[in-house]
């Protein structure tokens, strides 16, 4: 989550030394060497998000946008961006934590200006261990559903499933992320760093407040583990709690106006559809 953080936890975000960590900081610097350092950070994550992106759903525009980033580059210089991809995910490999947050900071990116700065990783924890009660201790339901709609690079998601985890839950069984933020490169670290933790999510370039969106994106274990049908049975079984908690005179008229809906819209999960640049925008 993207937001203004106090002066007294800029300490926070340093990442742990480590060999990954070492290696990334000095491949970056040396491809930023004659370049603006945000362009190589921001090319970094774009392409890494079309890498990921692509190789299960195959957009053309993205692979255009792809090839167009790459071929600014050097022979020598489009060598180190796998590089820089192995040692993100040797840093993501311990557990969920924002490790692009972390190292947009270390790297001196944000934006004073504007106040974008990304939330430490202890206060994502925190909070994630807080809003983790009983139920979802227990959970004897056969998923939950999570909406961040000012997600910044993730952290707050992937708190929760390390939270998850802890308790010895599968987030890609038994979670599916609905996350938006305004600032593409943003979406796209937290689309990064959500994909490689194998967590069922749709991520939304957009804003959440004006309800314009401009790009939306699947993850690998959205399409793996199959919750399109997830969502959709989801739907029918809210349905059908609501017909029985209902009035018995009442149940007649739901039943009615849900077979219209079902009629005009062949997938029920759906409440909203958007145009974007990459197809069609599902709300749930």
């Amino acid at each position: 989550m993207t937001s203004i953080a106090p002066p007294n936890l800029g300490g926070l975000m340093a990442l742990p030394n480590s060999p990954e960590k070492a290696e990334f900081i000095k491949t970056f610097n040396a491809i930023a060497r004659h370049k603006h350092r945000y362009s190589v950070f921001s090319d970094f994550v774009i392409m890494s998000a079309i890498s990921l992106h692509n190789a299960v759903n195959k957009i053309d525009s993205l692979e255009k946008e792809y090839l167009e980033i790459i071929n600014q580059y050097s022979e020598a210089e489009k060598k180190e961006f796998p590089k820089l991809f192995a040692c993100l995910v040797g840093l993501l490999e311990p557990k969920p934590v924002d490790v692009l947050g972390a190292l947009y900071m270390e790297l001196e990116l944000g934006n004073k200006n504007t106040g974008q700065f990304f939330t430490p990783s202890p206060i994502s924890e925190m909070m994630a261990q807080i809003n983790y009660d009983t139920e979802l201790q227990e959970l004897d339901k056969p998923f939950v559903t999570l909406s961040e709609p000012a997600c910044g690079a993730g952290g707050m998601v992937l708190a929760f499933a390390n939270v998850m985890i802890s308790y010895k839950h599968n987030p890609a069984e038994k979670l599916w992320v609905q996350c938006i933020d305004i600032d593409r490169v943003a979406a796209l670290m937290c689309y990064l760093q959500l994909s490689l933790w194998n967590i069922p999510a749709q991520v939304i370039v957009g804003n959440t407040l004006s309800l314009e969106f401009r790009e939306q994106y699947f993850t690998p274990a959205h399409y793996v583990y199959g919750w399109d049908t997830k969502l959709r049975w989801k739907k029918v079984m809210d349905y059908a709690v609501t017909i029985e908690k209902a009035p018995l005179k009442k149940q007649s008229a739901l039943k009615k106006d849900e077979d219209n809906k079902l009629k005009e819209n062949t997938k029920p999960q759906v409440k909203r559809r958007i145009s974007t640049d990459v197809g069609q925008l599902d709300m749930f």
